[in-house]
């Protein structure tokens, strides 16, 4: 009895552990079904691109959580969800929910086979530190991502443009233009060599590379091509379309604007012979009609720090004489300073950075506490604040200190910089490097406060040939320089006498009788060449050889009273 008992149980232990396992085999094969009865519910909706059921993106959204929260999917399908999810709330204007869900999609990715995607979402990241001038955490970025795949690896034809473009992008914004030129144009052909049908997207995407090369172009003094690019686009239905104006905002439209406002206002400070008065006003009035434009989006999108940017540009590279300009170029700069100092602006990389972590951790498990949580977030954003304020007032500082307060000159710090980015372009430039003579006389003889009057008025003389191809800097004392490129050069040694004999001919209010001149030295090279120490060395022989005379190491004429 007690044998046949054993062996009943024995029976149904074995059943019910028969039973467990088939259920649980039951249990995968359902689980795995499911799994692929949700992937193809992935693979629909991120096929249905925005921008044709753009009206229904909440129910997309709606359906993209309910699969999230209650559906069973690979790892790679939730990472892309939440990435898909992160394009919506961006598109709603929602930022920080954006960068949270970048980061849940960032830690769902990292898991998965395919690298295209993972990189596709450090590159959104790279994209938004870019956008927000931090090229150091764009770097950054873009390295880590390059570690997952080489970006000449990327199967995706998509992914693999961004990538070029975000290349392409920050070696710009680092002032290595034909880096920056390179990249860029290897992002176009990646779209054009794809045999995959990329008309849903090609357009755009080239789009985006064609702005930032007219921003090259525009950098590089080939404005005719930077315009053909800006004409190419002009009527875009981006501009348009409500969809790509919030998506598109940052990667097209901001720096569309950008590119034109800089063409527009090298466009307005060239001179032209057959130039009327009406011809000038028309070209001022479409510079102020177009930063009003520029100034209205950025301000409606909170894109102050591009405005900023842009106007601090204008201002330093493309200086104007039209008055209406200039006092339209200060008031926007004070009102932007008062902006910044009081906006709660919670994008920066720094808080950024802090979203996108705490959502990894989020999904690992590792909760913190609510109060303390936000106890951190509000010194995060207190300090946020702080140091923006710090480094607004700063580059207000920086600014202003790239002028010589007597002359109105740029400085030699910011010649140092200037040069730097001529060479960069290994482009051919000029030196004209010229030295009042016997100015110590002047001193001595009259005082200082005449000494400065004859600095200032030389500033005056050497500022009346500026132009968005030269321009003029106080090297340091009662020496000069001006900076020439490749399209001036040829009139180089005009500008040079025209300051030499301007300078002879003034009348001095403390001396009438006293003459004044200036020696000058005149070099040209290209790329790494010591083309300042050139015209250094020819200064000297100006003032060796007796003073008031051009020396040019190009040609070896001499020009003399």
């Amino acid at each position: 009895m007690q044998k046949r008992s054993l062996k009943k149980i024995y029976i149904w232990a074995s059943i019910i552990l028969a039973a467990l396992i088939v259920m649980q085999c039951i249990y995968f094969i359902a689980l795995n079904f499911e799994k692929q009865s949700n992937h193809s519910k992935v693979e629909a909706i991120l096929d249905s691109r925005l921008k044709y059921n753009w009206d229904q993106k909440d129910q997309q959204l709606a359906e993209i959580n309910a699969l999230v929260e209650n559906g069973h999917l690979y790892t790679e399908d939730l990472g892309r969800l939440y990435e898909r999810a992160a394009i919506i709330y961006m598109s709603d204007g929602d930022t920080m929910t954006y960068y949270k869900y970048l980061g849940y999609a960032l830690y769902n990715l990292q898991e998965s086979t395919n690298t295209d995607f993972t990189i596709n979402v450090y590159l959104d990241l790279a994209n938004f530190y870019l956008s927000n001038y931090d090229y150091n955490s764009a770097s950054d970025i873009i390295d880590k991502a390059q570690s997952i795949c080489p970006f000449e690896d990327i199967t995706n034809p998509q992914i693999q443009s961004y990538a070029y473009r975000m290349l392409g992008i920050n070696y710009f914004l680092r002032y290595k233009y034909n880096d920056a030129e390179t990249y860029l144009n290897k992002a176009i052909r990646t779209l054009e060599q794809s045999e995959e049908d990329t008309s849903s997207y090609v357009d755009e995407y080239t789009a985006m590379c064609d702005v930032w090369l007219a921003r090259v172009y525009e950098e590089t003094g080939r404005l005719e091509k930077c315009n053909e690019k800006l004409e190419k686009w002009e009527d875009n239905y981006m501009f348009t379309t409500e969809i790509y104006r919030n998506i598109y905002l940052r990667d097209f439209i901001i720096p569309y604007y950008q590119a034109k406002c800089y063409y527009l206002c090298a466009e307005n400070i060239k001179t032209h012979a057959d130039d009327t008065q009406e011809d000038i006003d028309a070209r001022a009035q479409a510079v102020i009609d177009y930063l009003h434009e520029f100034m209205a989006l950025c301000e409606e999108n909170n894109y102050e720090k591009a405005e900023l940017y842009t106007i601090l540009k204008v201002q330093k590279e493309y200086p104007t004489r039209n008055e209406e300009i200039q006092t339209e170029l200060v008031f926007v700069l004070n009102r932007l300073q008062e902006t910044l100092f009081n906006q709660q602006n919670l994008t920066y990389s720094s808080v950024v950075s802090s979203i996108v972590n705490e959502a990894m951790i989020e999904v690992t498990g590792k909760k913190n506490d609510a109060k303390a949580y936000t106890q951190k977030l509000t010194i995060f954003i207190g300090s946020a604040l702080i140091l923006s304020t710090i480094l607004l007032t700063f580059g207000v500082l920086l600014y202003n200190s790239r002028f010589d307060e007597l002359t109105q000159l740029l400085n030699r710090k910011a010649f140092d910089r200037d040069l730097l980015r001529v060479k960069h372009t290994r482009a051919t430039y000029g030196i004209i490097m010229l030295d009042i003579d016997d100015f110590k006389r002047v001193n001595d003889t009259y005082g200082h406060p005449e000494g400065d009057i004859v600095l200032w008025r030389l500033g005056q003389l050497i500022n009346n040939e500026v132009t968005s191809d030269i321009k003029a800097y106080r090297y340091g004392g009662e020496e000069f320089v001006l900076l020439v490129n490749h399209v001036a050069m040829p009139y180089i040694e005009k500008i040079g006498e025209r300051i030499r004999q301007y300078m002879q001919q003034q009348a001095w209010t403390f001396d009438t009788s006293l003459v004044l001149t200036v020696s000058i030295g005149i070099a040209s090279g290209n790329g790494f060449e010591d083309v300042v120490k050139k015209a250094d060395d020819n200064l000297y022989i100006s003032k060796k050889t007796g003073k008031n005379k051009i020396t040019n190491s190009a040609n070896e004429s001499e020009t003399k009273e």
